[in-house]
């Protein structure tokens, strides 16, 4: 799957409106507001990559932050979330940006965020270094960047990934599949893509960018989530990490 057929499933008004109703019904993540409180201050300068319908941007400046830019590849997302924030007199800034090529100039920005599994949904892992190379580039020194991630040795998908061979996940019997923990998840609104990573994975990518690794922990380990939540999306792996100073 590229990059414009997972631009196209998050354009899909079903899509779009399943996102809209995050921002009401659930918020932030009891996780996330516990990790953006730690390593946060509401006094800096933040981005919110793949802010969907705006669910983290507004539950941040429902929180007492001052300065969130929301940012989406998808125009409907951006769309949407302006108009959740117009109708709630949320005054942040929504707008059209791609990770792997941001517009903003070097070090921009005090805190960069990319919720729900955003940088495991672009497709290939070089292009998602891309996207690391960009966040780095835009963060002050020292500025932190949390994300997260599935996690491909976590007891769910450990079981899922065991059989090397299965055509599901097999790279030489599946043509669109770019890596290895590549997946294609069937939903009501379509097909999306997602790559679980291992950790080892995960830090190695850091790494190679120059990030420093502060905290990393499954959400279920750092807080009791919402039915909600758990109804909208399943455990993952939290991650918090640190540009050199």
């Amino acid at each position: 799957m590229d990059v414009e057929r997972v631009r196209g499933y998050f354009n899909e008004q079903s899509t779009v409106q399943h996102y809209a109703k995050a921002v009401a019904n659930i918020g932030l993540w009891e996780s996330e507001k516990l990790l953006f409180s730690k390593y946060l201050s509401k006094e800096e300068k933040l981005l919110d990559l793949g802010c969907g319908a705006g669910r983290v941007t507004i539950g941040l400046w429902e929180e007492g932050f001052k300065s969130v830019l929301g940012t989406d590849l998808a125009e409907s997302m951006v769309a949407e979330s302006r108009e959740i924030a117009d109708c709630l007199g949320c005054p942040f800034t929504f707008q059209r940006e791609d990770a792997t090529r941001l517009s903003f100039a070097d070090q921009s920005f005090d805190g960069v965020i990319f919720a729900f599994n955003g940088l495991m949904q672009i497709p290939g892992r070089a292009v998602r270094r891309l996207a690391l190379q960009e966040i780095y580039r835009v963060l002050r020194p020292g500025g932190r960047f949390l994300f997260s991630t599935l996690d491909r040795e976590d007891r769910l998908y450990s079981k899922v990934f065991a059989v090397k061979d299965d055509p599901e996940h097999d790279l030489s019997r599946n043509p669109n599949l770019i890596d290895f923990g590549d997946r294609h998840f069937e939903s009501e609104h379509g097909t999306t893509f997602m790559h679980v990573p291992t950790q080892s994975e995960v830090c190695q990518e850091l790494e190679a960018v120059g990030f420093h690794v502060l905290q990393t922990a499954m959400r279920s380990e750092l807080a009791h989530e919402s039915d909600r939540v758990f109804d909208f999306s399943e455990d993952c792996r939290m991650w918090v990490v640190e540009k050199a100073r």
